[in-house]
């Protein structure tokens, strides 16, 4: 059990009187009972360390007896100096990146995370302060000053970027290794499985008959001549089929010539899109009349009000959804990650990749903030705090000075008189 400090330091304390008790009662009573002379020197020598002790312990933190005594009070004196030196201590020993990354390999991030998320009742409380984050950035963001500041930010930042070049450098990474094409093959499949139904046929029938071959009814003795009829016919039995057949053909063959036509054209468009003055200017025209299209702003703002009234009334329901989807996905998340090895070694992997570059990047702001901590505490709140932690050992060392100092007495007194008798 350990004894606060204040019951530490009053058993140094007693220690030292007791000692002094004992001198004056030996000392005293020395004449009738000389071999009292021996417990007088231990007393004596307990004394002189107990005092000896006391002094340097009290020196650390105060001047003793209020007395400025040069080399007292050290370390309240010398606070920015040993805030510094611990700072740069913390830094270099516990900060640097080859500490930290051989502690984060050892540390197993990834099944800590899975250890501590293996208990409903935490992820429960994950999910529940996301809630809460999501609720108190929702309040912030509604505020009228911050949407119009978002607003103003957002359309500033739009406006200045190039849209052409940024559109060519997506189209690009899609381009790269072949990634449209496989892109081209999905979707002409299932473009091709979506004919291959008849209904979906009639539906291709109906609109093309309905919307473009009734512009060419002709006249005949001035009598209009319906032509729906053939052109459904045309439309079945050969545009669709034709249509269909090509489609198939073009996904089966990946040297099909209208792939590779589509694919020549592809690789213009991407070029002018990012070389083509005009075309960038164009663009950028339309860019800028939707960021200042007022009423497609009033429409996407009204949505937005309303994406966020909803929001703000799932949060706060009993039953809300988002808090339950955020505990369907951090349950399937940990589930996975503690089935899937390989997942555990990648987020292994990143942790020791980005953390100990993460800390020492940071190392020196967290040096400076060490320091501005403790030149922000007064003298005695850092006394107070060391004391809180060291106190009781410094209390033991008055303790062992007083008995220490009082058997090192006693053997000298001792070898004194051996010494004198031979």
């Amino acid at each position: 059990m350990t004894l606060p400090l204040h019951n530490r330091r009053r058993i140094a304390t007693l220690c030292l009187l007791g000692a002094l008790v004992l001198y004056v009662i030996s000392t005293w009573y020395q004449g009738r009972f000389p071999a009292l002379e021996y417990v007088s020197a231990f007393a004596e020598a307990a004394m002189i360390g107990g005092i000896a002790d006391w002094f340097a312990v009290t020196a650390l933190f105060r001047h003793p007896l209020g007395l400025k005594i040069p080399h007292t009070a050290i370390i309240p004196r010398n606070r920015a100096r040993l805030g510094k030196s611990l700072s740069g201590f913390i830094r270099e020993n516990f900060l640097s990146e080859a500490y930290v990354r051989e502690s984060v390999r050892r540390f197993d991030v990834a099944g800590a995370l899975v250890n501590w998320l293996s208990r409903p009742e935490r992820r429960a409380m994950v999910a529940e302060r996301l809630i809460q984050a999501m609720s108190t950035s929702l309040s912030a963001v509604r505020q009228s000053a911050a949407r119009e500041f978002l607003t103003r930010t957002l359309r500033h930042h739009l406006g200045r970027i190039n849209t052409a070049r940024l559109m060519g450098s997506a189209l690009n990474v899609l381009a790269a290794e072949g990634r449209h094409q496989a892109l081209l093959d999905d979707s002409l499949t299932r473009l091709s499985r979506w004919l291959e139904v008849e209904d979906n046929q009639e539906r291709v029938k109906t609109f093309i008959t309905g919307t473009v071959f009734k512009l060419f009814n002709p006249r005949v003795m001035g009598r209009e001549i319906s032509m729906h009829r053939l052109a459904g016919w045309l439309i079945n039995e050969r545009i669709v089929e034709q249509s269909a057949r090509l489609i198939s053909e073009v996904s089966d063959d990946p040297d099909h010539p209208l792939r590779r036509h589509l694919d020549h054209q592809f690789a213009e468009f991407i070029e002018r899109m990012r070389h083509d003055p005009a075309l960038s200017r164009r663009l950028d025209r339309l860019r800028d009349d939707v960021l200042n299209n007022d009423r497609l702003s009033d429409y996407v703002a009204g949505v937005w009000e309303e994406l966020m009234d909803w929001l703000a009334r799932d949060l706060e329901a009993v039953d809300s959804q988002s808090r339950a989807w955020l505990e369907h996905f951090i349950e399937y998340y940990a589930r996975t990650l503690e089935h899937d090895a390989p997942a555990r070694e990648w987020l292994n992997d990143q942790a020791v990749t980005l953390l100990p570059a993460l800390v020492e990047r940071n190392g020196p702001r967290i040096d400076a903030y060490i320091q501005r901590y403790l030149d922000s505490l007064d003298s005695d709140e850092i006394v107070d705090q060391i004391e809180k932690n060291v106190g009781n050992d410094l209390q033991f060392i008055r303790i062992n000075g007083t008995l220490v100092g009082g058997l090192i007495g006693l053997a000298i007194h001792a070898l004194t008189q051996l010494m004198l008798t031979l």
